[in-house]
């Protein structure tokens, strides 16, 4: 690309006019630089005030550069002095924004592609079973005054067709494998999408229930229908979440070592599973629940739903987190060679599409010459470099 077609992205994107992909590579070309491989010999002081004007010529909102470790030094400009210059400099190098022109170079003697989908498993209250993907468009099953149909995009819908005969006691499960993800719509009108490997366990209908309440194992985000006298709760292993009605995150997956509450919009209540300890959080806020304690903290929105619009992204995230959610997506077993707290605990930036190989996620993070990787069939391994 040019210079003048840099600027010109750049310009887009402060525009909010670039595509997912354009974004994905202005926001991983910033999240290179915070990390520190574009600083050469510059003070503390002039690092900071290079990210802060970055930080104000892209209107992106991240914690301050001092909370980030100390950047290798890199032969480049001793000073960057404009968003658009950096965006020019490194802008050819970036490696995940892919010329469409030219073909893709393996990397791996072995490589996995992406097969995600959008689908899952419905299982009804009597214990059938039902594969969405071979599930033809239109009506499924009915259920005591309840039908549930699938629409052209793929869509699960709960529709009540008789108030009188609808049954609250009629559970059913929303299951997605490795691969999957899947979205629902409940007979209030709330949306839910589910991510892979994540069950969601709700009613096939809520009338007639005081409170509108649904189970999740995994991991979800939910757009609630506003109902002031009927509450909406998740119920995880760890913890509850109430809302009214609002659109908000949960993380809960049983191999991590925290569950997430992320909200964007509304007001939610998180409360520990005794009842002892509640939080209320804003919009823009989060609630990691770990060993049963509370915290809240400001969120990142973009990184909390990157999964939900198809992209892996890692801001500060150590690498056994960013592998779960690599094993999670390609299906596939990780094992460590070496010292594997050390390895584990490596924090990394990036941005991908989940729509690539496997590959180019290993090699996003090889970029950092910090590990390195191998393929073995359905098994990666990850080494010191």
């Amino acid at each position: 690309m040019r210079e003048a077609d840099y600027e010109k992205l750049l310009d887009q994107y402060k525009a909010g006019h670039c595509t997912e992909e354009e974004t994905a590579f202005i926001e991983s070309w910033y999240l290179v630089y915070q990390e520190g491989s574009l600083y050469e010999d510059l003070s503390l002081g002039e690092r900071t005030a290079d990210l802060d004007m970055v930080r104000a010529e892209l209107g992106l909102e991240y914690p301050n550069a001092l909370e980030y470790p100390e950047p290798k030094k890199f032969r480049l400009w001793p000073r960057l002095v404009s968003a658009a210059a950096i965006l020019i400099v490194v802008g050819a190098g970036l490696y995940f924004y892919l010329d469409k022109s030219s073909p893709a170079v393996p990397v791996y003697a072995n490589d996995i592609p992406s097969k995600g989908k959008k689908t899952a498993t419905l299982t009804l209250a009597s214990g059938e079973k039902i594969e969405l993907s071979d599930a033809k468009v239109g009506k499924l099953a009915n259920q005591a005054g309840i039908e549930i149909s699938k629409t052209k995009d793929g869509q699960l819908i709960y529709e009540i067709k008789d108030q009188t005969n609808a049954a609250a006691n009629k559970w059913n499960t929303l299951s997605t494998a490795k691969s999957q993800t899947y979205v629902i719509q409940l007979p209030d009108g709330t949306k839910v999408w589910l991510n892979a490997a994540s069950i969601l366990k709700y009613p096939a209908s809520f009338a007639k229930l005081k409170n509108r309440a649904v189970e999740l194992n995994g991991e979800a985000y939910f757009e609630v229908a506003k109902d002031p006298l009927h509450p909406f709760v998740v119920k995880t292993a760890t913890q509850e979440v109430e809302v009214l009605g609002t659109h908000f995150n949960i993380n809960s997956y049983t191999d991590e070592n925290s569950t997430r509450t992320t909200l964007l919009e509304g007001a939610v209540k998180v409360s520990l599973v005794n009842g002892i300890l509640s939080k209320v959080i804003k919009p823009g806020e989060e609630v990691l629940n770990i060993q049963q304690q509370l915290q809240v903290r400001p969120a990142n929105l973009k990184d909390a739903v990157a999964w939900k619009t198809g992209y892996f992204r890692f801001n500060n995230e150590n690498l056994e987190s960013i592998m779960r959610q690599v094993s999670r997506w390609y299906d596939v077993d990780v094992v460590y060679s070496g010292n594997r707290n050390e390895l584990a605990a490596l924090t990394f930036w990036g941005i991908v599409s989940k729509e690539k190989n496997v590959s180019e996620v290993l090699k996003m993070i090889e970029r950092a010459e910090k590990v390195k990787f191998s393929i073995n069939g359905r098994t990666i391994t990850v080494m010191s470099n």
